[in-house]
């Protein structure tokens, strides 16, 4: 009989490799809980996919369908490849466990290596080298630590993601003075308590293991050949040899929680001392696993036969010296790296003639591999490209659509559909992207200013109930409105199709609702518009300090000032602008 396996996930090189890895060897693959457009569909070796729910933390549809797929298909593994499909996985594993075969860690294993926090009292507790880092939980906090710093300094939240709301990731952050840390810290306020860390400098290096209670069945190494300036993910990468001491430490630290699973171990690596200090642990497929499959490392195929068909012995060797890019990712990071200072010792730079013989050079000793491109199964790639040359082309008539709003006549024009529009409009809608910070605060200034017209607002970040921050709540009450029990509502079909007016803030609104709803272009309006000699654009004050926000909410204040002038006599309250201009 077959074997049959259910693929979790959404980027296109862990997911799309994990696919391909299962597919070559014969095996049935499904996949759900991807992004509609994902590149990792047009492989071959996807045999079907299922639509499945979004996890939501107050609804349970997501798991009962996802039951009724697993009672159904009767996979042999399911396999949950990016955090926001292992979460809800770890979470409900005991529902979910009597239905079918799951790849997860151990609850244990979960507990600390999902937790930054916690993998690092572990590696010291074993005596493995990671940086000096202080946990602050406030901005009082935060002073008292950076004595004890230098810039620039990173910025690591506990985890990843908070487990309501799986939608939002917590990056990390490096900064380079004092108010690039406050903008950080604001911005991170919901994954506090952060770890205020020291900079390690040094390129980056992965260990990737197979193991089985503490066991290890197959290991690969990679060193980062290209990543970020100021850090982040890799986007081009080369196999390298075992180094001794951090398969050691990579060994130590998994081996202390009887692990079970893949994994991917990060280091910084200096690279004339050999010195080395943990970065983090993946405790699950990698970014970077498309070099490991190339150059003879097989992980997803490894777990499935050692988990499914209970083998323990793996091939031990693989090629070193193969190179692998993202290209779309590399052409990001030739522009940064162009514009970076070299002489920053900080910044992870290259000299452009070593960019470039290093290209040459692993082109003509045909050592050079894509993340997505294989020659048996090309359509991923090709649809990778055609996504990218759309994307340049939207981002060229972004420019110039920008370009006309800004322009004196197209903002005139703008003001006489408005005010024709104004004459007869009932149901007035904001938006903003997320709900949380100026269309709420709109939609409360125009319920007063504008009473007996229909006032909502929404964002289209795909997730509901949402609060405002503490500077969006602290600016609205200064004002005299209440944020503190508001709760993010998404834009629906529904309230665009009943809106006769919207009214967004910046240019990503604009076009992110003009392009999601083009039949209703000409209801969308910029609330900048209504105020003519100020400025067009109400940035978002998201992460930003405390002032910000007053002053975005100042604008906005003043311009729905400006429309209830425009609304006739009989639709407006008679609380005066200045009145509301004085509470700011």
């Amino acid at each position: 009989m077959k074997r049959k396996v259910l693929v979790l996930g959404h980027d296109s090189q862990s997911f799309l490799s994990v696919i391909r890895s299962l597919g070559r060897a014969g095996i049935e693959v499904h996949v759900a809980w991807h992004q509609p457009d994902s590149v990792a569909l047009r492989s071959r070796y996807v045999a079907c996919a299922h639509d499945i729910p979004s996890f939501r933390v107050e609804d349970d549809l997501w798991k009962a369908r996802m039951i009724e797929l697993m009672t159904r298909e009767k996979f042999d593994l399911v396999i949950p490849c990016h955090d926001s499909s292992i979460a809800p996985f770890q979470q409900h594993r005991a529902d979910l466990e009597p239905h079918g075969r799951l790849y997860l860690i151990s609850d244990e294993a979960y507990g600390v290596l999902s937790d930054k926090f916690k993998t690092n009292e572990l590696a010291r507790s074993l005596g493995l080298h990671v940086p000096r880092e202080i946990v602050v939980n406030n901005l009082s906090d935060l002073e008292q630590a950076m004595t004890g710093f230098d810039y620039p300094v990173v910025l690591k939240p506990r985890g990843s993601f908070n487990p309501g709301d799986l939608a939002s990731r917590h990056e990390v952050r490096k900064v380079y003075d004092q108010n690039e840390l406050n903008k950080a810290f604001h911005s991170l306020a919901d994954a506090r308590p952060l770890a205020l860390q020291e900079n390690v400098l040094g390129r980056g290096a992965g260990v990737e293991l197979l193991m089985k209670s503490g066991e290890v069945l197959l290991a690969f190494q990679h060193v980062r050949l290209h990543e970020p300036p100021r850090g982040g993910g890799s986007s081009y990468r080369m196999s390298t040899a075992l180094t001794p001491e951090l398969l050691d430490a990579s060994v130590q630290l998994l081996k202390a929680l009887d692990y079970t699973g893949v994994a991917m171990v990060e280091f910084k690596v200096e690279p004339k001392t050999g010195r080395w200090a943990l970065m983090e642990v993946n405790a699950r497929f990698w970014g970077s696993l498309p070099l490991a499959i190339a150059a003879g490392a097989d992980f997803p195929l490894a777990l499935f036969q050692m988990l499914i068909e209970g083998r323990t012995a793996f091939p031990g060797h693989y090629r070193v010296g193969l190179c692998c890019r993202n290209w779309e990712a590399d052409a990001g990071w030739l522009i940064a790296n162009l514009r970076a200072d070299r002489k920053d010792p900080t910044l992870t730079t290259r000299p452009i003639g070593a960019v470039m013989a290093e290209t040459v050079k692993n082109v003509i000793l045909v050592r050079e591999r894509s993340d997505t491109l294989t020659l048996d199964d090309p359509k991923p790639a090709l649809h990778e490209l055609a996504k990218l040359t759309r994307g340049k082309l939207s981002a060229a008539r972004r420019k110039l659509s920008s370009a006309l709003i800004r322009s004196r006549a197209s903002r005139r024009w703008a003001q006489s559909r408005l005010n024709r529009r104004l004459r007869s409009a009932r149901r007035i809608l904001f938006v903003c992207k997320g709900n949380v910070c100026r269309s709420p605060f709109a939609e409360a200034v125009a319920r007063e200013r504008l009473a007996g017209l229909e006032v909502t607002s929404a964002g289209y970040f795909p997730v509901p109930g949402r609060r405002s921050p503490e500077h969006a709540c602290a600016a609205a009450a200064a004002a005299g409105f209440d944020l503190w029990a508001h709760r993010s509502q998404v834009l629906t079909e529904e309230l665009v199709r009943d809106a006769d007016v919207i009214f967004v803030f910046d240019k990503e609104n604009y076009e992110q609702v003009t392009r999601t709803y083009p039949r209703i272009r000409q209801r969308v309006f910029l609330l900048g518009t209504l105020c003519p000699g100020d400025a067009l654009f109400i940035d978002d004050p998201w992460g930003l300090e405390a002032e910000t926000f007053a002053e975005c909410y100042r604008q906005i204040v003043k311009a729905i000032g400006c429309l209830a002038e425009k609304i006739p006599m009989s639709e407006r309250s008679p609380v005066a602008v200045r009145q509301l201009s004085k509470r700011l």
